[in-house]
């Protein structure tokens, strides 16, 4: 469902007003934005000022499962817009342009990454299946 009929405001971000501590909207797209947000927002409750809520807007560019079809609700031109704005590719120019990485670099950390990922849901997918009374282990602090 689009955000906007979930909410009545433009970001939600403002609701944390009600609740006496900041809130923030980031681009969720632009890489550098999150990690300045995030930044402010480890120090600031590193240094005992409590939690910052940050809304990092951005799009799913793929369906929410296998059996949804997309196509009903966004158009393959709506997705092509977005494809040009994912973080990835946006950040992996930016480093070009900054001549901190070039193509053969990216390309290789790219290859790393998902070899990385493929071994993380290897051993996620051999994993036993959790006790049911494991659900709420670690959820809460015991006093």
């Amino acid at each position: 469902m689009h955000w906007r009929k979930q909410a009545a405001v433009e970001n939600v971000s403002v609701r944390t007003k009600g609740y006496g501590f900041p809130g923030v909207t980031v681009d969720g797209n632009d890489v550098l934005a999150v990690y300045t947000a995030m930044k402010e927002a480890t120090e600031r409750a590193r240094s005992g000022e409590g939690a910052t809520l940050i809304e990092a807007k951005t799009y799913r560019l793929v369906p929410h499962t296998s059996d949804d079809d997309d196509r009903r609700y966004r158009s393959r031109e709506e997705l092509e817009e977005w494809m040009k704005k994912d973080p990835l590719v946006r950040f992996g120019a930016w480093l070009q342009e900054q001549e901190i990485a070039d193509q053969h670099k990216l390309d290789k950390l790219q290859e790393k990454t998902a070899r990385e990922v493929d071994e993380a849901t290897d051993y996620a997918e051999k994993a036993p299946v959790p006790a049911p009374e494991s659900a709420l282990k670690h959820v809460l602090v015991d006093e």
